[in-house]
């Protein structure tokens, strides 16, 4: 089927700060204050035309965040998004002007949309029939309810027919009869074929509703697939999220451990799969298995575990960022996937712990062979002690005054696309990327 929506490794940063002192001083100075948050972290996931696509998740999990994204009102601060089609986003007072009147929002917001006057004359009255509040449509919007703001912004959206509609808990608000003519409206354009996009905390209207459901968890993707396949995870998850006392949320959102997946918590995974006479693993509900990746860790806060249980065993991965590492290991368990970093090209030695692999950005080593080629030194790039890089692994930084050398290589792998060359040079062994290498 064609696709509306296609999202690739969405990321939205924000700085937090702890006054406006840090604020002010963050803009005048070259020194970087604050603290970044990822409020959305990685996030994937395809829209096809006439999916009617439920997101849940927990308060502050990106929900409206990537609503706002997909409606074009804020930028993602990285990724990739496709979107086919014009895209209306109703929250409560989305997109309305408080100083102007009802009508004048109206107005402004068919203006915006590429309406003509006679075009805008004729769906004012169809607006205001629809939004009941013909009584207070001449009034400034500051003064509305947010029943009214909700009722408002969903006529608007609904009358000017758009390819995609994203609906963000505009249907929490107001009165009960409001909710069923609005769902009426969207059951209309469900027919036609449209794509929806429905933000809500209620698991009833979801189920009523929606054909696929994501869920967000603090800015990554938990799951994504069918209502009858995802609410019951959800709404177990939620059971076990209510009886959880603040500590244990706080924590829950730090270590990112499913408090579903508690009971396997007297497993030591890194004891487990180390001795290299047992490679692979499968016990019960998780799977360790042998990887040949080389990755970094990712800008967002997050931690490194000796062993993945207990969680006191978690440290701040901030002091390893900026390097490059080999993952050796993988471990799979409902659904999870956990790489365990190594300093050496070894799941024995030189390993500094396991790691989410959210977040990691990880691409696969493959060995293409250890013959012997002869190459050049064009003069531009840097040497590294691994493949692909990272500031704390560059042995040398400007290729320039080897510009011309020979470098001779004794192995070739692939990281992704891209080849990357081992040879001695000057007297160290490094790596060297395949674009600063020029053919003898």
């Amino acid at each position: 089927m064609e696709k509306a929506i296609v999202a690739k490794n969405i990321k939205k940063k924000y700085k937090l700060y702890s006054s406006s002192k840090e604020r002010l001083l963050d803009l005048l100075t070259p020194k970087s204050y604050g603290e970044d948050f990822y409020a959305l972290n990685g996030v994937d996931f395809e829209a096809e035309k006439g999916d009617i696509i439920g997101f849940v998740g927990v308060n502050g999990s990106g929900k409206s965040t990537l609503s706002n994204i997909l409606a074009g009102i804020v930028p993602e601060t990285s990724g990739y998004i496709e979107i086919e089609g014009e895209v209306a986003l109703i929250a409560v007072s989305a997109g309305l002007k408080n100083d102007l009147t009802g009508r004048d929002n109206i107005e402004l917001k068919l203006l915006m949309l590429g309406f003509n006057k006679n075009e805008i004359k004729k769906l004012e009255p169809e607006i205001i029939e629809f939004a009941e509040i013909e009584d207070f449509i001449d009034q400034p919007v500051k003064s509305y309810s947010s029943g009214m703001k909700s009722r408002l912004g969903f006529a608007i959206s609904v009358k000017v027919d758009p390819d995609i509609l994203i609906i963000d808990e505009a249907l929490s608000v107001g009165d009960k009869a409001f909710a069923e003519k609005s769902l009426n409206k969207m059951k209309e354009f469900k027919k036609q074929g449209k794509t929806m996009i429905f933000v809500s905390h209620s698991i009833g209207q979801m189920k009523q509703f929606c054909e696929k459901i994501l869920w967000l968890e603090y800015g990554k993707v938990k799951a994504f697939g069918s209502v009858k396949e995802v609410i019951p995870k959800y709404q177990a998850f939620l059971d076990k999220w209510k009886k959880m006392s603040k500590t244990e949320k706080e924590e829950y959102k730090l270590y990112r451990i499913d408090p579903l997946e508690r009971d396997i918590n007297d497993i030591n995974l890194n004891q487990a799969i180390i001795d290299e006479h047992h490679p692979f693993e499968n016990r019960d509900n998780f799977i360790v298995q042998p990887t040949s990746k080389i990755g970094h860790i990712n800008d967002n806060k997050s931690f490194i575990y000796s062993s993945l249980f207990p969680e006191s065993n978690a440290k701040s991965s901030e002091t390893y960022k900026n390097s490059v590492y080999y993952i050796k290991r993988e471990a799979k368990f409902n659904n999870r996937i956990f790489y365990l970093l190594s300093n050496k090209p070894s799941g024995k030695s030189g390993v500094i712990g396991w790691m989410n692999a959210n977040d990691v950005n990880s691409k696969c080593e493959i060995l293409i062979d250890a013959d012997e080629k002869q190459f050049y030194i064009k003069g531009t790039g840097k040497a590294f002690n691994r493949p692909w890089g990272g500031k704390k692994n560059i042995i040398y930084d400007n290729l320039k005054n080897f510009k011309g050398d020979q470098f001779l290589v004794s192995k070739t792998v692939k990281i992704g696309k891209n080849l990357w060359y081992k040879g001695l040079l000057g007297e160290n062994k490094v790596w060297i990327h395949q674009s600063y290498l020029g053919e003898v």
